[in-house]
């Protein structure tokens, strides 16, 4: 839950400090965009490179390297120019790029038939820190500046990483620093795997457009003013919480991943549905898209650390998932921005994400079966 805490905050706590980082440094809205997307194209880009850092360090030593890193590049990236503020989110997306394709695999390791409520458990963390680096920026920022506020983001880092080192100083010598096997391209060729990608990358492609532009489209549509679009949003990612943690009961009461991935992804449509439609409705829309938000996260990291899979594949369905996943995902807020851009319509974009939550319903039907991956994969998780 303490990894959980920093695996989104240091990324989507900087929207709502957007109009202020973009007039200190001249930042188009097309490389404002850059500061959310860039650290997802990381996500997609070195996800592969992970499981054989997890196999050298182990899973455990290679969560510690990138808490770290995570650390400083937080920390250093505001004390600079645009590029240097780009570079070190660029490593801040390697570093927690880390984080998401390792926790899913202790769960897994450690967690056993309790797998989802332990998923569930650490993905709301996701939710507790998005909610208070967006809640307290731009406050925060009005009294010590923006730099200074995205350098706070690294404190809740820090301790987790305190946290880390103890837990593998008690453990020195025993099984869970022992690194794990698994192939590294076998689950590329199937074809459930790629649904779940599917699955994972349209979610996370509507959690990111959203975290980025939601306090400009609430300030421009519905009147809001800026301080309190941040809070509205905030909302947003604070309701994200309840529907993280609701994913082991509603895949009780929908019968499984299929029935809850398909709900979670119309809550997506009728998100975006109303904020085009009624956008002066703002706080119901805050609850259906933060229930969404949270629900499609947890759901698709619960499905990573439960298939069945093929003894061989090991950590390799997760790095493949999240490196397809967040490919998608990262062209999301860049292409949503270069449309508000070219057009002035947030309305638009609203249909466009639209679009997006119905190819996310169209996968959770293949991506939220529960047979095996793979020819040899066990019959239980």
């Amino acid at each position: 839950m303490l990894v959980g805490l920093n695996l989104r905050a240091p990324i989507v706590g900087v929207p709502p400090l957007i109009p202020a980082i973009s007039a200190d440094l001249g930042l188009t809205p097309t490389a404002a965009g850059l500061l959310t997307s860039l650290p997802v194209l990381c996500f997609a880009l070195v996800s592969p490179l992970v499981a054989p850092l997890a196999r050298r360090l182990g899973p455990d030593g290679a969560l510690v390297a990138a808490l770290g890193l995570l650390a400083l590049a937080t920390a250093l990236r505001p004390w600079g120019t645009g590029v240097v503020l780009l570079v070190g989110t660029a490593l801040v997306g390697v570093a927690i790029t880390v984080g998401n394709v390792v926790v899913p695999v202790l769960v897994r390791r450690d967690a056993g038939r309790r797998a989802p409520a332990v998923m569930a458990a650490s993905t709301s963390a996701f939710g507790v820190g998005v909610a208070l680096s967006v809640a307290s920026a731009v406050p925060v920022a009005d009294q010590i500046g923006w730099r200074g506020t995205v350098t706070l983001l690294a404190a809740p880092v820090v301790v987790a990483l305190a946290v880390w080192v103890a837990r593998l100083r008690k453990a020195r010598g025993g099984a869970v620093l022992a690194p794990a096997g698994g192939s590294r391209t076998g689950v590329w060729r199937e074809v459930d795997a790629w649904w779940l990608a599917v699955f994972f990358g349209m979610q996370a492609c509507l959690f990111y457009s959203t975290s980025t532009w939601l306090p400009a489209q609430l300030d421009q549509d519905a009147g809001l003013g800026e301080a309190l679009a941040g809070t509205a949003a905030s909302v947003f990612h604070l309701v994200g919480i309840a529907g993280t943690l609701a994913v082991p009961l509603a895949m009780r009461l929908l019968r499984g991943g299929v029935g809850a991935g398909v709900t979670f992804g119309v809550m997506w449509m009728i998100f975006f549905a109303g904020l085009a439609l009624a956008p002066g409705l703002w706080p119901v829309w805050m609850v259906v898209g933060g229930l969404a938000q949270g629900a499609g996260i947890g759901l698709g990291l619960t499905l990573i650390a439960i298939r069945p899979v093929d003894a061989d594949y090991g950590r390799g369905l997760s790095a493949m998932v999240q490196t397809v996943g967040y490919a998608f995902a990262a062209t999301g807020p860049v292409v949503l921005g270069w449309v508000h851009g070219a057009t002035g319509s947030w309305p638009l974009v609203s249909w466009l994400c639209v679009g997006v939550g119905l190819v996310m319903c169209v996968a959770a039907v293949r991506a939220g079966q529960g047979r095996p991956i793979g020819t040899r994969a066990a019959v239980g998780p």
